[in-house]
């Protein structure tokens, strides 16, 4: 199983680099090369690269008019659209489709292929415009396409680093699953292991036994491990479940090789592990009998590790400038969050390796006996320790990180996300360019669907800390804002207004409190500058309907001459792309914290096993089963509880650097609080069986050779 889950992620990081790779290639085949890039190519076309969004995510159009019939076409296109015409990529015809808009950009003539699409699942098109829409001023002169400007999914992703990183969420917890697993039934190992010592064999012996025993689980878990990327490679393209991330087949069979070294890799490092850690003791511990804190250096190292570790983590990144340094101090920052994951088990061992001492003397004089027993344990194991504390201290570090990384929402987009709650879609926010002359514009707001009232919103003519802005419009439209109709100004305040015009007035103007309303037949009335925005709202009680309108401005202006959206939408379109991204976080967190249960389940029933063996002999000595009970609360309980606790005060500083209060990301303590109230329940749990098996190997067991 831990030779599985490690194949699992090491394939993940080849079809990573796989994935990019591919997204890499393709962008670049079909990036737009601008005339000014190339003066000494001829014009073939005007282009404008232009956004639009479905479900408030955002991608990529390209508007392309050719110029010469000696176009060249991007890669998965067979034949250039007519005015009016568009090509769009499956994912995005889905998505129209589902939409009931399949010609939002013009007639669809046809799909892009495979080979012109960042990923399967990309949203793109390419678009001729019409005569109407074609504007000159902002269309630029290209000479082909390849190697050129980037669009398409590019632009949205998050670069492969972080992706890389956010697999630690994978790697490290299989990490503590490895370690449990080649420990497991370590007591016969370890007795076989003197045995064939003192017999004259040696390491090329103890060797071969542990690979022969180890290989076939190791070899199954491996090929399992990476049953899942190599038949993705034979199948087709797959779509990743939850995500909702295509992923290409073919990417991934470039990668065949590498994807099959991923479980090689994953056996050779089991195998290694096996053979390293079961090896003989040395002659004069094995003969001592003194009761001495563990020598062992590795875990010793670990435990003075740590805390310099969190202190690096938390202090390390944040001496760096974070315009200039933005990455580096991610990557330092997770770095040192696996570290210290890594090493805090050994420092709980460690603790309770040199509390055990302690606690032993102090049970001669309360004739504490499962005290005396268990304070010789620890100080004698404390990997033992490591191991039964690893999966929980992990398990909240964890739960912490994917929780700070899931809950990145700015400011800006929590106010836009409030303004949305209250007024939903019965408000738009219209914006048009100053290519636009006024005949354009009264042409556009007449041609608006029937229901939609528009209101003139102008900046102040004296801008200043307490200027209003002015709301103007025809007396229909200022009736369905119940706003008086007047030729002459007048002040409103924002506490009786229309909650749909104060909302749209905290996006645009610097004063909300109080306006100015102003009665006029035309939408310039008595201004000389053109408004800041035009304000839609509906008089039939409904939603705006954001489609139609939308749809209008495409078909009867140039590109990008004028937008529409509800207030502080652009703000939600970037904080659903982080989201989006934090989702990555939950994917993988979600099965790391999973695997880290299973490791600690897998530790307590190791650590039961052996505790019980080695607890049955009091039987004899003291005839009571109170002892047992003590002795698991000392050896399990304990460790587990203080590992609990150090493992929550380090979740805590190491969330420092990440928490800005302004952007909404902070630590929760109420997440962090219950899983640590879920792991001492699961420590409770672990006190009684362990106790319980204990006691039932004690009533089994008979003195051979002890």
């Amino acid at each position: 199983m831990a030779t599985a889950v490690l194949a699992i992620g090491l394939s993940a990081m080849a079809a990573t680099f796989a994935a990019y790779d591919g997204i890499d290639r393709r962008t670049a085949d079909r990036g737009v090369q601008y005339h000014d890039a190339h003066p000494d190519r001829p014009t073939v076309a005007l282009a404008d690269p232009g956004f639009d969004e479905l479900d408030g995510r955002q991608f990529s159009l390209v508007y392309v008019r050719p110029q010469s019939p000696a176009m060249p076409l991007p890669p998965g296109v067979d034949h250039w659209p007519a005015p009016g015409e568009a090509l769009l990529s499956p994912a995005l015809a889905r998505a129209l489709d589902a939409k009931g808009a399949p010609d939002r950009y013009g007639r669809a003539i046809g799909q892009i292929r495979a080979e012109g699409l960042a990923s399967p699942g990309e949203r793109y098109a390419y678009v001729n415009p019409t005569d109407r829409q074609l504007n000159e001023k902002s269309f630029l002169p290209i000479v082909g396409f390849g190697d050129g400007a980037i669009t398409g999914d590019k632009m949205f992703i998050a670069d492969r680093g972080r992706l890389l990183t956010a697999l630690y969420l994978i790697l490290l917890p299989a990490a503590v699953l490895i370690l449990v697993a080649v420990r497991m039934g370590s007591a016969g190992r370890d007795r076989r292991t003197a045995l064939v010592s003192a017999l004259g064999g040696g390491q090329r012996h103890r060797a071969l036994l542990n690979l022969g025993e180890a290989a076939l689980p190791v070899a199954a878990g491996a090929v399992l491990g990476i049953l899942p990327a190599l038949g993705a490679t034979a199948s087709g393209d797959i779509r990743l479940p939850w995500i909702n991330y295509w992923l290409s087949s073919a990417d991934l069979r470039r990668w065949w090789q590498e994807i099959a070294l991923s479980g090689l890799a994953a056996a050779a490092v089991l195998l290694i592990l096996v053979c390293a850690v079961h090896r003989p003791a040395k002659r004069r511990k094995a003969r001592s009998t003194r009761l001495t804190a563990h020598r062992g250096r590795l875990v010793q190292w670990a435990a003075l590790a740590c805390p310099i570790l969190i202190f690096a983590t938390v202090w390390g990144p944040a001496s760096l400038d974070p315009e200039q340094y933005a990455s580096l101090r991610m990557q330092l920052y997770n770095t040192g969050v696996v570290a210290v994951m890594a090493t805090l088990p050994c420092a709980v061992a460690v603790g309770a390796a040199a509390i055990g001492p302690r606690l032993a003397r102090w049970s001669r004089r309360t004739g504490d006996t499962g005290a005396l027993v268990s304070g010789r344990h620890a100080a004698a194991h404390p990997g033992v320790t490591a191991r039964l504390v690893a999966g929980v201290g992990i398990a909240l570090v964890l739960v912490s990180q994917v929780q700070l990384k899931n809950s990145q929402f700015g400011e800006n987009a929590r106010a836009a996300q409030a303004t949305a709650d209250r007024v939903g879609d019965r408000v738009m926010l219209l914006k048009v360019t100053d290519q636009l002359t006024t005949a354009q514009v009264t042409t556009l707001l007449g041609h608006l669907p029937t229901g939609v009232e528009t209101l003139a919103i102008y900046r102040p003519d004296n801008p200043g800390p307490s200027a209003a802005a002015r709301i103007q419009g025809p007396c229909q439209a200022l009736q369905a804002v119940r706003l008086a109709c007047s030729s002459q100004p007048a002040t409103v305040s924002s506490r009786t207004a229309d909650q749909r015009l104060v909302e749209a007035l905290r996006w645009v103007s610097p004063v909300v409190d109080q306006f100015e309303v102003r009665q006029a037949s035309g939408q310039s009335g008595q201004s000389s500058r053109p408004p800041e925005r035009y304000v839609l709202v509906s008089t039939n009680g409904k939603g705006v309907p954001q489609e139609e309108i939308k749809q209008v401005l495409r078909d009867t202006l140039p590109v990008g001459a004028a937008t529409a959206e509800t207030p502080g939408s652009g703000w939600l379109v970037g904080a659903k792309e982080t989201l989006a991204h934090g989702r990555w976080v939950l994917f993988f967190g979600v099965p790391g914290v999973l695997i880290v249960a299973l490791a600690v389940t897998l530790a307590n029933l190791a650590e039961f096993l052996r505790f019980s063996r080695n607890l049955a002999p009091l039987s004899v000595l003291t005839g009571r089963r109170k002892v047992y009970y003590s002795a698991a609360a000392w050896a399990l309980l304990a460790p587990l509880l203080a590992a609990i606790v150090t493992s929550a005060i380090a979740a805590d500083w190491l969330a420092a650097p990440q928490e800005v209060a302004a952007d909404g990301v902070e630590l929760s303590g109420s997440i962090l609080g219950a899983t640590a109230c879920t792991l001492a329940v699961l420590a409770v749990l672990t006190w009684w069986w362990g106790a319980r098996a204990a006691i039932r190997q004690a009533t089994q067991w008979r003195p051979y050779d002890e």
